[in-house]
């Protein structure tokens, strides 16, 4: 059994307020209580932030839980113990436990995600816990902890009927994880975040470039902050802004450290970034011809895509497999889509709020194939020596990938 089929169609309702998940943490002993945790917030890059983090946090010797969503093939990569997915049986065993909970408080899928994650992680009796903020931040279910250290990688537009229609108002729904009391790193120089920081009495802010910075080596960085300087760090997910989410991680790290007494190992941290793993994230999946597949799924996003692969592959042409949700703002990343790409295509995603057919029928340039696969054979049928596949828009796209490659 799977969580999320206890939710029918009702996967992707969003109710914000953390009565409910309070009230259902206390009636089963408040296991998010049971151990630090460090919270992961940002429009961009926290899931690479959280895999560079918990990467860094397991080579020092800590038994790490990661909590992230969505999830790309199966519902049991939300919840894993040193980087290993949890087990079905184990997975089961705590739907039944706790599915009286959920159904009495009501929760939301998310909810109930987030409780069955701080459960099995205090069963387990992790050293730490890094938790990816599922939607904004001061309303996120992941909000309940009292967090060592909180991370903001960037603020920009998405989810603008939930989170508000301005970067203002986007950031201060982000910095509803930050603690008075506790460090807060903000992996951007934005003035809206860093003002509304000092705004909120933060007393500990640490943001690129001023609070850390690293220089750009082509292929590695040099990583600085305060005492610390760490050479010749090559992140293994590719592109640059990698070295951002690196950075911030390495960061939330050190503060982490010195706040726990822990030993800062700079070889470890090294070689944890070399050995970071993250599916969808300018993953190749294929060689000849190369096929990128990414998970960007705003215009941020898609723009910084587009800038790193024509820098992997300056001589090439792009051509671009597209898929997106109605509630994104899709019509706009497709059309940046169609000027950066030699050629766009369009499929449809098994999921309710997917684009189709019907939504696309008035845009030029633009081929629709419904069914993923047959979008992709076509393609790889009529690439070239000198052409690139890109799969992009949504990370629930590059799931559905992933699953057919596998």
């Amino acid at each position: 059994m799977k969580l999320y089929k206890l939710f029918n169609k009702k996967v992707f309702n969003i109710e914000p307020g953390l009565e409910r998940i309070k009230a259902a943490l206390e009636e089963i002993g408040n296991p998010h209580q049971d151990y630090p945790s460090i919270l992961i917030s940002g429009t961009n890059g926290k899931g690479s932030t959280a895999a560079f983090l918990e990467s860094i946090l397991r080579h020092h010797s800590l038994k790490t839980g990661m909590f992230t969503s969505p999830h790309l093939v199966e519902e049991n990569e939300r919840w894993q113990i040193n980087r290993h997915n949890i087990s079905d049986d184990r997975l089961e065993k705590y739907i039944r436990q706790l599915n009286p909970v959920i159904e009495k408080h009501n929760l939301t899928y998310f909810e109930a995600s987030t409780l069955l994650a701080f459960k099995y992680f205090s069963d387990e009796k992790i050293d730490i816990a890094v938790l990816e903020v599922g939607l904004g931040g001061r309303w996120d279910a992941t909000n309940v902890v009292y967090p060592e250290v909180s991370v903001i990688t960037n603020v920009s537009l998405d989810h603008t009927h939930l989170l508000g229609d301005t970067i203002s108002k986007i950031a201060s729904e982000k910095l509803g994880i930050a603690r008075k009391d506790r460090p807060l790193i903000i992996g951007t120089e934005q003035l809206d975040l860093i003002t509304q920081a000092i705004m909120k009495g933060i007393r500990e802010i640490y943001h690129y470039p001023m609070g850390y910075t690293f220089k750009d080596k082509g292929n590695s960085i040099d990583y600085m902050f305060q005492d610390i300087v760490i050479k010749d760090i090559k992140p293994s997910l590719l592109g640059k802004r990698q070295f951002f989410n690196l950075s911030a991680a390495i960061t939330a790290f050190i503060l982490f450290a010195r706040r726990n007494s822990i030993k800062i190992d700079t070889d470890l941290i090294r070689e944890a970034a070399e050995n970071t793993y993250l599916p969808g994230r300018m993953q190749i999946i294929s060689e000849n011809p190369v096929i990128i597949l990414d998970g960007a799924h705003n215009e941020e996003a898609i723009v910084e895509t587009f800038r790193e692969v024509s820098q992997l592959f300056p001589d090439k042409k792009i051509i671009t497999i597209y898929s997106g949700m109605k509630d994104k703002e899709w019509k706009k990343i497709l059309n940046l889509i169609r000027y950066k790409s030699a050629e766009t295509i369009v499929t449809k995603i098994p999921v309710s709020r997917s684009i189709t057919q019907k939504e696309i029928k008035d845009i030029e340039g633009v081929r629709f194939y419904p069914e993923i696969d047959k979008a992709i054979e076509k393609v790889r049928n009529t690439a070239d020596k000198n052409s690139i596949i890109l799969i992009t828009g949504s990370l629930y796209l590059v799931g559905e990938v992933l699953k057919k490659f596998k």
